[in-house]
């Protein structure tokens, strides 16, 4: 039992859904480059047929011609279907399947119609096998499928060929071992691809961490300088209010509670400037400075320019300063002229939270 468990499992494999696009994706890609590759022969087979039988154009070479015309016309349709399908955002797997189904079955009845004729006129097949090859090395079928198609597309041929002369002009054995390998070799191939694309996405997914990891501050996991910077490159010209936010006296409160009480202050500011500008884009500036970017109109965010509450684990009050402007920066220069505004009102704002009438002292006198 264990064996049909494994052999069930190895027909029909289990893949995450990422890593079946990754290999759809690929595969259409195959068939997109061989669908132009046989266009292009088969226009340069056509060319010399139709030149090569100008003063003998018979029965036979009409339809040769309409076989070639076909397989022109259906190689033509493939590329055009498969570029629109590669172009799309997301390619759904199910109209993926059934395309690539189509058109191994549409190749094969053809190559089938046409070596049948050949094997009536006591002619080489050589059509079938040319096609079948090309499939089974660009049309990746899952292994369960490709035991039907594959073993269908050589029964497809063999019966009719059997009806008319019990088959007594091919050596059936070979014919059979054909079969069993093409159908090894997609079962080979498709596992193969299978372990290529998952090794693929687990790279695409460890980079795309390390890039975020790299554009986060390490510990209130807000965007940091190197995230302000990409993103300041894709400033668009809409209206936009920065922002600018100081604990007051961070300092102080650092050399009074020790750097654990100011760590846990500077993760729940981070939390903090979350629920107050949500939607927001947020970022640790440098040290206890942060800044906030957004779209949102000033009636949906945050607007008086002080906030405090107090730190429960600690014990400490603490009071947030804040400074804001509005503008449509244009480029990354315009960008930072607007932060430069918020950062002037941020100055305002702390003459005023730390003067003497709110409770406070000036100590910041050499701000810019």
């Amino acid at each position: 039992m264990s064996i049909i468990r494994k052999l069930i499992r190895y027909m029909n494999p289990s893949v995450e859904p990422k890593v079946l696009e990754d290999m759809d994706r690929r595969n259409l890609r195959g068939i997109h480059v061989i669908s132009w590759v046989v266009l292009f022969f088969e226009l340069a087979a056509f060319i010399t047929f139709i030149l090569t039988r100008l003063n003998n154009y018979n029965r036979d070479a009409f339809i040769s011609t309409v076989t070639v015309s076909f397989s022109i016309t259906l190689c033509a349709a493939i590329s055009f279907i498969s570029e629109r399908m590669l172009k799309s955002s997301r390619l759904s797997h199910n109209k993926y399947a059934a395309f690539k189904v189509a058109v191994f079955l549409v190749f094969s009845i053809s190559a089938i119609v046409v070596d049948f004729r050949h094997y009536r006129s006591g002619n080489q097949m050589l059509t079938f096998y040319a096609v079948n090859l090309v499939l089974v090395c660009f049309i990746l079928l899952r292994p369960w499928l490709g035991v039907l198609l594959i073993t269908g597309s050589f029964a497809g041929l063999f019966v009719p060929i059997y009806l008319y002369n019990g088959a007594r002009d091919i050596e059936v054995l070979n014919y059979i071992v054909l079969a069993l390998a093409s159908i090894a070799s997609n079962a080979v191939r498709y596992h193969s691809q299978v372990n290529v694309s998952v090794k693929t996405i687990r790279l695409m997914e460890t980079n795309a961490a390390l890039e975020e990891a790299s554009r986060r501050d390490g510990l209130t996991g807000l965007q940091n300088r190197l995230a302000l910077e990409e993103d300041a490159k894709k400033t668009d010209g809409r209206v936009m209010t920065a922002y600018m936010i100081d604990i007051n006296y961070f300092k102080e409160i650092n050399d009074r509670y020790g750097h654990a009480a100011g760590d846990a202050i500077l993760r729940e500011v981070s939390e903090t400037l979350g629920r107050l500008f949500p939607g927001s884009h947020i970022y640790r500036y440098g040290g206890d400075e942060f800044l906030v970017l957004t779209h949102r109109p000033a009636a949906e965010n945050y607007g008086s320019d002080t906030y405090r509450f107090r730190q429960q684990q600690y014990g400490v009050e603490v009071l947030l300063s804040i400074g804001n402007a509005q503008a449509r920066p244009e480029d990354y220069q315009g960008l930072f002229d607007l932060i430069s505004l918020a950062d002037k009102a941020l100055y305002v704002t702390k003459q005023r939270t730390h003067s003497a009438a709110f409770g406070g002292h000036d100590r910041r006198k050499g701000r810019r």
